[in-house]
Parts: C-alpha cells; sequence; structure tokens
C-alpha cells in the first residue's frame, strides 16, 4: 500500500508510539528503522519500518545498497537505484531483491561470502542516511582492515598466521604480548614444530605464546622479571626478533645487507644492523615519505603483513 492518509497514520501514530514516536517531529529525508534480513532460495528479504515523515512525502523514494565480501558498495561506484516506497498500514516495507536477476552477481554461496545490505531515502535530491546494516553469510575471519592489506591478509589467513586475538580489529596498534602470538604462529609454519615452554615466568604475563617466544630465546623481558606484554612494540623490536627468528630457522644465512639511507631518523645502536638487514630485504619498508620510524609502532595488519613478507622472501 502506498501513501496512506494522514487519518490513518494518526491512528498509527495512537496504536504504535513506540515505532514513529521519535519520528513525528522530524523534518529531516528520516532513515529506515529496524531493517532485517532473511534468505529466500537466492533472493533476499528485506523488511523495515519508516517513520511518519517519509510516509507523508509524495515523491520519495528508497535505495538499496549491496555489497558482496568486502568489495565496494553499489552506492561507492555509482550503480545504486531507487524505488517507490510502499508499505503496509503499520509503516512496514517488504522487499524481495534477487541480486543474480539484477545482475550485481552470478551466484549466492552463503558458505564462501557474505552478503550485506542497507537502505537510505531519496527525496529528489535529497538523501537521507543509511539504515543499519544487515549481512548474511560468512563473516571474514578479520575485521577493520585497509584495502590494500586485504590480499596479504587473507593469504595470511590460509596460513594461519592471525592470531584470534587481533583479528577483530586490525588497524589497532599491535602489543608485544599480541606480537608474540604471530611469531609462534609463524614458527609452526616455517617448522611444523610445536614448542613447550619450560622453567621461564615472567611477573606480568602467563600468556602461552610470549612463553615459547622466550623459550625460542627471539624476546626478552625487562631485566626484572617483566616482560610488559600490553606495551606496544616497536619496528626496530619486530627487526631484531625478526633477525632472531631467521637465525633459529637458516643458522648459516648471511645477514649482509646493503645501508639504506633512513631520512635523518636514529634507529637504536643495538637495532642499527636488523633494522638495516629488514630494510634491504624489503621485509620492513618506509613510509611515502621514505621515514621508517624506527621507534614508532605497528599496526595488527601491517604485523601480520611482515611476518608474511618474511615467510615468503625465504621460502
Amino acid at each position: 500500500m502506498k501513501k496512506i492518509s494522514i487519518l490513518i497514520l494518526s491512528l498509527i501514530v495512537l496504536s504504535s508510539n513506540v515505532v514513529f514516536g521519535e519520528e513525528v517531529v522530524d523534518l529531516s529525508v528520516g532513515t529506515p528503522k529496524y531493517l532485517t534480513l532473511a534468505i529466500e532460495g537466492s533472493k533476499f528479504k528485506l523488511d523495515w519500518i519508516n517513520p511518519i515523515h517519509a510516509m507523508t512525502k509524495d515523491d520519495i523514494q528508497y535505495q538499496l545498497d549491496f555489497k558482496v565480501g568486502r568489495n565496494n558498495w553499489l552506492s561507492d561506484i555509482g550503480r545504486i537505484k531507487s524505488f517507490d516506497l510502499e508499505f503496509n498500514n503499520n509503516g512496514k516495507t517488504s522487499i524481495i531483491f534477487d541480486p543474480i536477476e539484477e545482475g550485481i552477481t552470478n551466484t549466492i554461496d552463503l558458505e564462501k561470502n557474505s552478503y550485506s545490505f542497507r537502505v537510505r531515502y531519496k527525496d529528489n535530491n535529497i538523501l537521507g542516511n543509511f539504515s543499519n546494516i544487515v549481512s548474511l553469510g560468512l563473516k571474514p575471519y578479520y575485521e577493520n582492515a585497509s584495502e590494500w592489506a586485504w590480499p596479504e591478509l587473507d593469504l595470511a589467513v590460509e596460513l594461519k598466521l592471525i592470531p584470534d586475538s587481533i583479528r577483530l580489529d586490525m588497524k589497532k596498534p599491535i602489543s608485544r604480548e599480541e606480537f608474540c602470538e604471530v611469531v609462534i604462529n609463524l614458527y609452526q609454519l616455517q617448522t611444523g614444530e610445536t614448542i613447550n615452554p619450560v622453567g621461564l615466568i615472567f611477573n606480568d604475563t602467563i600468556n602461552p605464546d610470549v612463553l615459547k617466544a622466550a623459550t625460542l630465546g627471539v624476546v626478552k623481558g625487562d631485566g626484572s622479571g617483566n616482560f610488559l606484554p600490553e606495551d606496544l612494540i616497536t619496528r626496530q623490536e619486530i627487526a631484531v626478533i625478526l633477525r632472531r627468528l631467521l637465525e633459529i630457522f637458516y643458522p648459516d644465512m648471511d645477514f649482509d645487507y646493503v645501508e639504506v639511507e633512513v631520512s635523518e631518523e636514529t634507529i637504536t645502536t643495538w637495532a642499527y644492523d636488523d633494522m638495516q638487514f629488514m630494510l634491504h630485504k624489503e621485509i620492513l619498508r618506509g613510509d611515502q615519505n621514505g621515514r621508517i620510524h624506527p621507534t614508532g609502532h605497528t599496526t595488527r595488519e601491517e604485523a601480520v603483513v611482515v611476518a608474511l613478507r618474511l615467510f615468503n622472501k625465504f621460502n
């Protein structure tokens, strides 16, 4: 049903204050509320509630935004379509959407992909805010990652390099403890061996991967029995740890390097050779301005990508 009368709308408001109460005085385009999603064969069924303001507009339309997995939203690539808004006596809109029929995708496979939707209103040339996002299907193993990192992170997932503790926010800076978990995953990937941490105890952590990394000799404490697990690890510390790991993998490896100019940045003496080696081998890289930030911190996604580069470089 479309464009129900003001009289009926008034009755709806009286009987459904919970749904429409906050929207009666809203003079903006409005936002679809309580979007839900279900699957029907290869088609998707979407439902939402329309605020009164949207239902009283003569020419208002809705736009259905859609994306597969981490691909772009239709709105990002200029392919979003507008449809006339229809709703029932309770202000509810229900639609069936077939992305195959629309030519957006060739198949629907909930075991291999995720399918996400959101809705907004269009009032002539004015666009409203998008609704909540709803999704069905296989969610990516990791979340909140930069697009540049997706290909390498996808490979890291297959190789089981990404610890469960960091996967839900890959842009967050990585801690010393979390990097140990990446290191142990890398060690087990390279060697196929497990480590039994024996006789090593820190005052401030019992994380088994920290103890395993300490058993290997690739990480150390502060000299007072503490590991400082929640401290953010620096890039020069990462270089030292990775070099120690390479010495375990390849005892006869030559660690000579061609020195890389580092834009007036100071690398601590104990990390200089290891940092230069990792730069020479392009395991670590500078930013767009050529700066390497030796005492700066690294995001979780960057740390995983660096570990993957090390694995790929020497295998």
